[in-house]
C-alpha cells in the first residue's frame, strides 16, 4: 500500500504541474508514427494543450515536423522493455520527462531535426525508484534553453552526446543527480559539446563518462560542456574514460567550461624514435627518484596567458634528490616538443608568455625550442617571415580559436631510461603571410624535429636535437636552441670563459638588451649560466652548449654564435604583466640541404650555485661532451618497419605488421629519403603521403589535416643502392593499386623494401636487423670487414665482424668427419705466447668451456700448429676459439 500511494502523489504532483485543461493523450501500438491521429487515444495528434503519454513498452517515431505538444511523459508505467520516443524530425514541447515511474524503462533517441524543450526536463529524476531513463543524441539538435536539465535522481539517468554530426545541444541549466551520468561517444574526430547558459551542478556520486573508442585525430582539447558557472564537479573517481588507455586522458575543469585534454596517438613503432645517438656522458643516479607521465599534471605557476596548461602539456618529467633541492626539479614539455615549464628550487623559470599585442603567444615564442629559418626567403621587412618553430604557430589569424602546436608524429616515454623522445612536424609560426593579399609568401614546412630529453642524474638534463629537411627550401639558421628565464626568478646571466689550465671561470653578470653581446661558442666556455642574485650565489641553471668542431663541418658556413639580453627593459615588480624574459639564442649556421639532417645536443645543468654549476659541469666534462654531427642513416643501418593495410576509401586502415607485411618502410631518415605519413583529414578522407600540403592545404592549423601520424621514410626508386649495395626493392604505388585514393605520392616515384629486418639479405646466418642494430655489420654481405671469415663465423668465435680480424686469425676451418671434429689454428707473427681454450654451445648466445686437460694449448711460435680432437658424440653445434 505504501508503494502504490506514493506512485499516485508522484502522479498526482505531475499532473499538478501541468497547463489548466490539459487533455491526456495516450500513444497506443506497439511502434508507429508521431503524426498519425489513429495512433493516439483522443484520434488527433498531440498539441500544445495535450500531454502526450508513451508507456508499456511502445514507441514512437517522430518522422516529420510535429505540431507543438504540451507536455511528454516518456515511460510512466513499470515495464520490463524500454519506452521509446525517436526524433528525426522538430518537435517542440514545454516539459519532457523521461522514465517517471518506479520500474520504467525509458528512452530517447534522437538522430534529426530539432528537439526544443521550453520549461521542465527531466530523464529519471522526478524522486520515483525508475528502472533507468536514457536519451541519446547523435544528429539534429537538442534546444532546452528555457529549461534545466535534471538527469539521475533516485533511479539511473543518462544523457549521452553521440559524435560529431549533432548540430548542438544546449540549455538553460543541468543538474546531474545521485544517479545522473553525462556521457559523450567521441566520433573520429570529437564530439558536439553541451552548451549551458548558466549553472551545472554535479552531486558527489555524479558520472561522466567519455568512450573514445572511435577518436583518431591529433592531440586534442576541446570542451564537452560549456557553461556560466559550475558548483560541484564531477570527482575524478566518477570519471571513466574507454578506448583511450593511449591518450593520457583528462578532465579540466576551468573559467567557461569542462574540457577534454588528450595526447597525440600513440607511434606505429619504437623503432621510429630509436635513432637518436647514444649519450656520451654517464649517466649517476645516485641518491635519485625519477618520474615520468603523460597523464595532465599542470605546473601549477603563474602564466600571463588565458590559455589552460591542459592545451600545452604532452610529459612531465620529475627528478628529486633528497637532500639536494637544486639539483631537484620537474621538467614539462609541450605537444610541439618543447620545453614550456622547468620548476627548479627557485619556481618557475620558463618566462609568463606575455606576448603583446593580445594573447597571441601562448607557449608558442618565449619556451625553450628549436627554430630553424631559410635566409634567402626569410623577409620580415616586408611582411615575409620565414621561421619554422618547433613550438606551434602564432595566433595571428581569425580563424584560429585555439593554440596550434607543432603536430606530434612519434613519441615515446621510456621510464626504464628516463627519457622522453619526440618527433614533431614543425610549423611556419609567422601565420600572418597565410592572411595577406601575395600568395609568393604562403610558405610550407618540411622540416621535422627529433628531440629527446634524457635524466642523467645529478641535475643533468641531456637534450638532443634532430633536424630533418625533406623539402626543396634550404634552412641555414637553427637556434640550437631559443629560451631563456623569467627574470622575476632568475636575472641575471653568467657566461663562461674559455678555458684554461685553472677550470671554468666566468664573466660579470650580463644586463644588456637582446642580442647585444654576440660570442662565438669558440670564445666561450661552452656554457651560460642563469641566477637571481648578481653574485651568482644561490641556486642555479645553465645551458651547456659547448664549442664548435674544428675545423668546421663542411655544412657549417660560419662559427655558432650565443646572444643574449632582456627582452622587455628594466626589471619590474610584476610576474605576468610584461615581458619578463631574459633571452638567449645559440645560433647554428648548417646549410640544411633536401633530404639530410644534422643532430645537435646541449645540456641543462642545475647547481647551489654559479660556482658549483660551474663544478659539475667540469667534473662531467659536459662542455666537452656537446656534438653537432650530420645524420649518416643508410640503406644498410636502418632499421625497417612492416605494414599491411585493409580496407579502401574512409574504411582504410594501415598497420604495423612484422609478420607478413605487405610494404617495408625505413624506420629513420635515411639521406635522400621523404616521410611517409597517414593522413586523416576532416571530411573522413584517409591516405598515405609524404606530402601534408599535397590536397591543396594552405593553413595546415585550420582544421583540414585532423590527424598525421608518422609511418617511416621512402627513398625514390631512382636512389636506392645508391651507395652499390644490392637490396631487393618494389615500387609503392602499385602496392596501393587497388585503393587509389589512399595512396597520394603527389609528383615521388618511391621504392621500398621487399624483405624486412627478419630477412637475411646476405645468407650469411645472421638476421638483417641483428647484423645493423647488434653487430654493426653490413647485411648486405657475408663478409663486412673483408677478413675472411663471414659474419656468422665471426660471431661465433667472439670476434666483431665488422673489423678485419685477419691480423690475429688467418685460418679457420673446421671440417666434421666420423666421430671427431679437427680444428686447425695457424697464427702468423712472432714473438708472442698464446694460450687457446676452445668453448661449445648449442646456440650461439651461450657458450662453455671444454675440458682440454692433457692438450697442448699453448702457441708460442709463429710455425706451431696445434691440434685438439673432440669428442663427436657431443650435442653441440657451435664451437669457438679464444685465448
Amino acid at each position: 500500500m505504501t508503494h502504490s500511494k506514493t506512485r499516485i502523489l508522484a502522479l498526482l504532483l505531475f499532473v499538478a504541474g501541468l497547463p489548466a485543461g490539459a487533455a491526456t493523450n495516450i500513444f497506443t501500438p506497439a511502434t508507429g508514427t508521431w503524426n498519425l491521429t489513429t495512433n493516439w487515444t483522443l484520434g488527433a495528434v498531440p498539441t500544445s494543450a495535450d500531454t502526450a503519454f508513451i508507456n508499456s513498452a511502445r514507441v514512437a517515431t517522430v518522422a516529420a515536423n510535429a505540431p507543438d505538444v504540451g507536455s511528454i511523459n516518456l515511460g510512466n508505467t513499470a515495464d520490463p522493455t524500454a519506452s521509446g520516443l525517436i526524433i528525426e524530425a522538430n518537435l517542440t514541447t514545454n516539459s519532457l520527462f523521461v522514465a517517471t515511474a518506479a520500474g520504467a524503462l525509458a528512452e530517447v533517441v534522437q538522430t534529426g531535426g530539432t528537439m526544443t524543450i521550453n520549461s521542465a526536463f527531466g530523464i529519471s529524476a522526478n524522486g520515483t525508484a525508475a528502472a533507468s531513463g536514457t536519451y541519446t543524441i547523435s544528429g539534429g539538435a537538442l534546444d532546452f534553453s528555457g529549461a534545466t536539465l535534471n538527469v539521475g535522481g533516485s533511479a539511473p539517468g543518462t544523457l549521452t552526446v553521440d559524435g560529431s554530426a549533432v548540430g548542438s545541444v544546449a540549455g538553460n541549466g543541468m543538474n546531474v543527480g545521485a544517479q545522473g551520468t553525462v556521457r559523450f561517444n567521441l566520433a573520429q574526430f570529437g564530439v558536439t559539446p553541451i552548451n549551458i547558459t548558466t549553472n551545472v551542478n554535479v552531486n558527489a556520486t555524479g558520472q561522466l563518462v567519455v568512450d573514445g573508442t572511435a577518436y583518431e585525430g591529433l592531440d586534442g582539447y576541446f570542451p564537452l560542456i560549456t557553461y556560466d558557472a559550475i558548483g560541484p564537479q564531477f570527482d575524478p573517481a566518477n570519471v571513466t574514460f574507454i578506448g583511450l588507455d593511449d591518450r593520457a586522458p583528462g578532465i579540466v575543469h576551468e573559467s567557461g567550461g569542462l574540457w577534454l585534454r588528450l595526447s597525440a596517438p600513440p607511434a606505429y613503432s619504437t623503432k621510429l624514435l630509436s635513432l637518436v645517438p647514444e649519450s656520451t656522458v654517464a649517466a649517476d643516479y645516485t641518491g635519485s627518484n625519477f618520474s615520468a607521465t603523460r597523464e595532465l599534471d599542470p605546473s601549477g605557476s603563474d602564466w600571463a596567458t588565458t590559455w589552460n596548461e591542459g592545451h600545452v602539456m604532452d610529459t612531465l618529467l620529475e627528478v628529486d634528490v633528497p637532500g639536494e633541492p637544486n639539483l631537484s626539479f620537474e621538467l614539462r614539455t609541450a605537444r610541439g616538443g618543447n620545453i614550456y615549464s622547468l620548476l627548479t628550487s627557485e619556481g618557475e623559470t620558463v618566462p609568463p608568455q606575455y606576448h603583446p599585442p593580445g594573447d597571441t603567444a601562448p607557449w608558442i615564442d618565449e619556451v625553450w625550442q628549436a627554430v630553424g629559418v631559410d635566409g634567402a626567403l626569410n623577409d620580415p621587412g616586408n611582411g615575409s617571415p620565414w621561421f619554422i618553430h618547433q613550438a606551434g604557430v602564432y595566433l595571428r589569424d581569425p580563424i584560429l580559436t585555439e593554440p596550434f602546436y607543432s603536430p606530434q608524429v612519434a613519441a615515446e616515454l621510456d621510464v626504464a631510461n628516463r627519457s622522453f623522445t619526440t618527433i614533431n612536424w614543425g610549423q611556419q609560426a609567422h601565420i600572418q603571410v597565410f592572411t595577406d593579399a601575395d600568395p609568393s609568401n604562403d610558405w610550407q614546412s618540411h622540416l621535422l624535429y627529433f628531440t629527446r630529453y634524457k635524466d642523467l642524474g645529478q641535475g643533468v638534463i641531456e637534450v638532443s636535437i634532430g633536424y630533418y629537411n625533406y623539402g626543396p627550401d634550404e634552412p641555414e639558421f637553427f637556434d640550437v636552441p631559443w629560451g631563456g628565464t623569467r627574470r622575476t626568478t632568475m636575472n641575471h646571466g653568467f657566461l663562461a670563459d674559455p678555458i684554461c689550465s685553472t677550470g671554468f671561470t666566468w664573466s660579470a653578470a650580463k644586463t644588456e638588451n637582446f642580442a647585444s653581446p654576440t660570442v662565438p661558442y669558440n670564445q666561450s666556455g661552452g656554457w651560460f649560466g642563469f641566477s637571481s642574485a648578481q653574485s651568482g650565489v644561490g641556486p642555479a641553471l645553465g645551458m651547456v652548449f659547448g664549442r664548435d668542431p674544428d675545423p668546421l663541418l663542411p655544412e657549417q658556413f660560419s662559427n655558432t654564435v650565443i646572444r643574449w639580453g632582456f627582452a622587455g627593459g628594466p626589471l619590474q615588480s610584476g610576474e605576468t604583466d610584461w615581458r619578463n624574459f631574459l633571452v638567449t639564442e645559440q645560433a647554428r649556421f648548417y646549410t640544411l640541404s633536401q633530404g639530410t639532417g644534422f643532430w645537435s645536443r646541449h645540456y641543462i645543468a642545475t647547481g647551489d650555485s654559479i660556482a658549483d654549476m660551474a663544478d659539475r659541469i667540469e667534473a662531467r666534462d659536459l662542455a666537452s661532451s656537446v656534438a653537432v654531427s650530420p645524420f649518416d642513416f643508410t640503406e644498410g643501418n636502418s632499421p625497417l618497419i612492416g605494414y599491411s593495410f585493409t580496407g579502401s576509401g574512409t574504411s582504410f586502415q594501415v598497420s604495423a605488421d612484422e609478420g607478413s607485411p605487405q610494404f617495408y618502410l625505413y624506420a629513420h631518415p635515411v639521406t635522400g629519403s621523404f616521410p611517409i605519413y597517414e593522413m586523416l583529414e576532416n571530411d573522413g578522407s584517409r591516405y598515405l603521403s609524404w606530402n601534408p600540403y599535397g590536397t591543396g592545404v594552405i593553413k595546415t592549423y585550420d582544421g583540414t589535416i585532423a590527424g598525421i601520424r608518422l609511418l617511416g621514410f621512402a627513398l625514390p626508386s631512382a636512389d636506392v643502392n645508391s651507395a652499390g649495395t644490392t637490396y631487393s626493392y618494389q615500387p609503392l604505388a602499385p602496392v596501393f593499386a587497388g585503393v587509389p585514393d589512399n595512396y597520394k605520392p603527389d609528383g615521388e616515384v618511391f621504392s621500398v623494401r621487399t624483405t624486412g629486418d627478419t630477412a637475411d639479405d646476405d645468407g650469411d646466418g645472421i638476421q638483417n636487423f641483428v647484423e645493423t642494430s647488434v653487430h654493426g655489420s653490413d647485411p648486405n654481405q657475408a663478409d663486412s670487414d673483408g677478413d675472411g671469415f663471414t659474419d656468422l663465423q665471426e660471431v661465433a668465435l667472439g670476434a666483431n665482424p665488422a673489423v678485419n680480424d685477419s691480423g690475429l686469425i688467418a685460418l679457420l676451418m673446421a671440417a666434421a668427419g666420423g666421430e671427431t671434429s679437427r680444428i686447425e689454428l695457424t697464427p702468423s707473427g712472432s714473438d708472442f705466447v698464446v694460450t687457446i681454450k676452445v668453448q661449445e654451445g648449442t646456440n650461439l648466445s651461450a657458450f662453455t668451456d671444454l675440458d682440454l686437460t692433457g692438450a697442448n694449448t699453448t702457441v708460442d711460435a709463429g710455425a706451431d700448429t696445434v691440434t685438439i680432437t673432440i669428442s663427436g658424440a657431443t650435442a653441440a653445434k657451435f664451437l669457438r676459439v679464444g685465448k
